[in-house]
């Protein structure tokens, strides 16, 4: 690098919107004027007008009584030490002899001839580009900075931040010594890009039109200007109707000088540019392999890309910009092109580029007709289980179709299509699959893709034909393999009648014609993962039939016994369900927490949806309403995320139902309202149609609809009659219609449900499904006997998870006591139940029942204010145990709980107590005589 002395003092470039950044260099210039060296880094990103600075700061320098001189780090050789200091100085030394053998005599020769210069006055260096500076020029120059600290020298470098030389270590190590002033351009104000549009298109300039121009090159002033030249050549002015057409005509712009600058180029460098221009994104040896050159010339070529700014270093290798790449591949003949990005999918996918991008390349070609292209296609899908595949993969596999394929190949991509519109697109889904299997005639391959069909058509309108072709499948499927089929047939013929039972289940037509078929299996013993997935299907079903809740939670957890390599899905938000309807919250939410576990990388977004819903219901029947309100919450926004395709019923449903308990009704009523607006099959979900007509009778209630209420319900008790479900507690409509004909005065017809319900729910038999039968009994009962129902129903709840309702009951169970003139009684109840409803978030009870504990001569109580009152029964045993330093493993054995269950329960006493770790654990957790207590 030389010392250029400049005997001409050149005006500045315009420096619009740097004020603050000259200022700050002139400010360093004028310590250094005062007799203290300094040196000013300025860094940045190309094009942010880190040169423009300079040139205006060496104007201001020269006004200032400075001698100014710019050392290129770029393109001159090395500084040498005896450079003339004018006609008596020394003689300047040869560029081309080699450098001398001692670094710091050269140094000390630089250091003199500088304080020479220095005699004569304020001297400044300016370096463009320092990172392309050589170490040792740089080495000289932080020699001389530190030899002449008390003289009138400023030295002003900028780097250029993406692009690295050898220089950038040194500027590094001299911003880390404290020996430098960093000084950081960030980008261009709205202000300044409006003086700059100003000075190129002319005024007035809309705010709007100034704005969209920052937002386009991102405040960079370098960008700015080729934009606005080329926007001043289109005619377009700075106002609203500009910024109509500013959109338009933007990708062309930069993309215009590409043709005339790569005319100019050596080959190698038009060859990388094509390639880059196909690719996209690519380190130099997969450019140097598509373009037929080595690596090191396709680095080569890279660098003088880059300074054009055609290509852009990227995380992954170079990167070139659409507009860019359609500009180099425009000259092309179609015919180069396809034959570019066939080789380009070829060598993408032989280095083992995720198929996505191999896939980016296929997407161009006009006939898929290769086997390893479908593989690729294959693993796209397989890239993203749960969601729908992008619109190239769809694509490519449609214009696959096109192709000369056999029967066999066009089967498979018939499948292919199926899996990848499935998440989204079901109806396209199952008419890909209905052509599968109207292509295969292997009863084993067609089982394959029917048990695929009957999964695509769950929730739809097509449950009902789809159990009909599962069902024909089954029976030629037991037709073909013989008296004695082998392992792998009996899996498969066992994952078939899973699916057939899974597509049913849920569906409120298909459900009668699966029970028949279910009525007459043998229930299978759970070894393998496919007769696990159908004991869960046949749980859910054991469930919806009302049989005993101790039959169906077994079924429930042998289904459950084994956690599976592959992801949760359905298999375990069924038994989960299952477990929750028999009081068993514990195994529910863990199981839950299994189809939540592992964030959505792993877990498509159609698990967790329902089941962060499934939590946040199981949560809201267990007295935490606001653990529900966030499940919920939580549920909706990751379907949102994750796209229209899921209108994700349940989780507006668990929403809905926590915010009436919250006390926020007219919100709770929006959110059923968009429920019903955005899903129009919601009449066809078994479990979410009738929990939405529970839910939405409480709304109705809750606003003063009485008459609207009891309709709603009474609907819902029709429907679950006509989809032969015989579980009362799947959707308990009966319990507030009965109170609600009871408030009426239509006693008989309350008694009439009461008696029709009462056979069910003792056969289900759990402690919460008894005590809301002698709730809903005490409501058509009088005198002693209805004081007894109550009394009984409070002891029985207690014994349950059902914290709402104990909470409910005992409110009754006071309030009728008030009416009996026990008003002790009736307090010492009222109480309790202030201190419940306000520990489980249900405020509008605690606020009724503090009225009617007034009203029978009480105080209102000292609620406790310990967040361990916060906790449930199964969280405090934990808590407690773990405080006293127990394993999770031990935890779970003592308590007869999965080690899963056990890191559940920890994460929410951390997270309701407000602790860390076990080591900041409360006191009053004591374990002993906790083991053998419920709550």
């Amino acid at each position: 690098m030389t010392v250029i002395p400049e005997t001409r003092h050149e005006s500045s470039r315009t420096l619009v919107g740097r004020s603050a950044e000259l200022n700050s260099v002139l400010r360093q210039a004028g310590r250094a004027r005062a007799g203290t060296a300094q040196a000013v880094l300025v860094r940045g990103p190309a094009g942010i007008g880190r040169s423009s600075l300079l040139t205006a700061a060496a104007v201001h320098l020269r006004a200032d009584g400075f001698t100014v001189r710019t050392l290129t780090g770029s393109t001159a050789p090395a500084l040498v030490a005896d450079e003339p200091a004018g006609p008596a100085g020394p003689v300047a030394a040869d560029p081309a002899a080699p450098p001398p053998d001692d670094p710091y005599a050269d140094r000390r020769r630089f250091h003199a001839h500088l304080a020479r210069r220095l005699a004569e006055g304020p001297l400044a260096l300016v370096v463009d580009d320092a990172q392309s500076c050589d170490e040792a020029t740089l080495r000289r120059l932080d020699f001389a900075l530190r030899r002449l600290a008390g003289q009138p020298l400023l030295v002003l470098l900028a780097q250029r931040t993406e692009s690295d030389g050898p220089g950038t270590a040194v500027l590094a190590e001299l911003l880390a010594q404290d020996r430098c002033t960093l000084l950081e351009p960030g980008p261009m104000s709205e202000t300044g890009t409006g003086r700059m549009v100003d000075h190129a298109l002319g005024g007035p300039v809309d705010p709007l039109f100034a704005r969209r121009c920052a937002e386009l090159c991102g405040g960079n002033p370098h960008l700015l200007g080729r934009l606005l030249a080329g926007l001043r050549t289109a005619g377009i002015r700075p106002d609203r109707s500009g910024l109509r057409r500013l959109r338009s005509v933007y990708g062309g712009i930069l993309a215009s000088l590409i043709p005339d600058f790569l005319a100019v180029q050596p080959g190698p460098v038009r060859q990388v540019a094509t390639a880059l221009a196909v690719l996209g994104r690519a380190d130099p040896d997969l450019l140097g392999a598509l373009a037929g050159i080595p690596a090191r010339r396709a680095e080569t070529a890279l660098a003088v890309l880059r300074r054009f700014e055609a290509a852009t270093p990227g995380t992954r290798g170079a990167v070139m910009r659409d507009p860019v790449r359609r500009a180099v591949l425009a000259g092309l003949p179609a015919g180069a092109v396809r034959e570019l990005r066939t080789r380009a999918a070829r060598l993408l996918n032989d280095a083992g580029r995720p198929a996505a991008d191999v896939v980016a390349q296929l997407l161009f070609l006009d006939r898929i007709d290769e086997p390893w292209m479908l593989a690729v296609l294959r693993d796209a899908i397989a890239a993203t289980p749960g969601r729908a595949a992008g619109p190239d993969v769809v694509g490519c596999l449609r214009r696959a179709l096109t192709a000369r394929l056999t029967a066999a190949e066009r089967k498979d991509v018939h499948r292919e299509l199926a899996r990848a519109c499935a998440p989204t697109a079901p109806a396209a889904a199952l008419w890909h699959l209905h052509k599968a299997l109207a292509a295969t005639e292997d009863a084993r391959e067609k089982a394959s893709i029917a048990m695929d069909y009957g999964l695509s058509a769950a929730g739809t309108r097509q449950a009902t034909e789809a159990v009909r072709t599962l069902g024909g499948v089954l029976d030629d499927f037991d037709a073909g393999p013989g008296a004695d089929p082998g392992p792998a047939d009996r899996e498969l013929r066992t994952t078939i009648a899973s699916a057939l039972l899974v597509t049913a289940v849920n569906d409120t037509t298909a459900m009668s014609v699966a029970r028949e078929r279910a009525l007459t299996w043998t229930l299978p013993r759970g070894d393998s993962p496919a007769e696990r997935q159908l004991l869960a299907a046949m749980s859910v079903m054991t469930c919806l039939d009302g049989r005993p809740a101790a039959e169906a939670a077994a079924l429930a957890r042998k289904a459950l016994r084994v956690e599976e390599a592959a992801p949760a899905g359905w298999w375990v938000l069924g038994p989960s369900t299952v477990l929750s309807q028999a009081d068993a919250v514990d195994e529910a939410l863990a199981g839950l927490e299994r189809s939540c576990a592992g964030g959505p990388a792993r877990q498509a977004a159609r698990v967790r949806v329902p089941a962060l819903a499934g939590r946040s219901l199981i949560l809201h029947n267990a007295g935490d309403i606001a653990g529900a309100l966030r499940q919920a919450r939580a549920s909706l926004a990751l379907a949102e995320r994750s796209g229209p395709g899921d209108p994700a019923p349940l989780a507006h449903i668990a929403l809905g139902s926590a915010l009436l308990s919250a006390g926020r009704t007219a919100e709770a009523a929006l959110v059923l309202d968009r429920l019903v607006r955005t899903d129009a099959a919601l009449e066809r979900r078994l479990y979410e149609w009738h929990h939405y007509l529970y839910v939405r009778g409480r709304a109705l209630r809750e606003h003063g609809d009485l008459e609207g209420a009891l309709a709603v319900w009474r609907r819902c008790g029709r429907s679950l009659a006509e989809a032969g479900v015989a579980n009362p507690l799947l959707a308990p409509w009966w319990l507030p219609a009965v109170s609600t004909l009871a408030r009426f005065g239509r006693t008989a017809e309350a008694a009439a449900i009461v008696e029709e319900v009462q056979p069910n729910l003792r056969r289900w038999g759990t402690p919460r499904a008894l005590g809301l039968g002698m709730l809903a009994a005490s409501c058509v009962a009088d005198g002693r006997a209805r004081l007894r129902l109550l009394g009984d129903s409070v002891d029985v709840l207690a014994s349950s998870p059902a914290r709402l309702e104990l909470a409910k009951a005992e409110y009754q169970l006071g309030h009728e006591l008030l009416l009996h003139g026990d008003a002790d009684g009736a307090r010492r109840h009222l109480r309790r139940v202030i201190e419940r409803a306000t520990h489980c978030g249900y405020h509008l009870l605690a606020a009724t029942a503090r009225r009617l504990l007034v009203h029978a001569g009480g105080r209102m109580p000292q609620l406790a204010t310990s967040a361990l009152d916060s906790l449930t029964g199964s969280e405090r045993r934990v808590a407690a145990l773990a405080r006293d330093g127990v394993s999770n493993k031990k935890i779970a054995e003592t308590l007869f709980i999965t080690t899963r269950t056990v890191e559940m329960h920890l994460t929410n006493v951390y997270r309701k107590l407000d602790v860390r770790g076990r080591s900041e654990l409360p006191g009053g957790l004591s374990s002993s005589g906790l083991l053998a207590t419920g709550r």
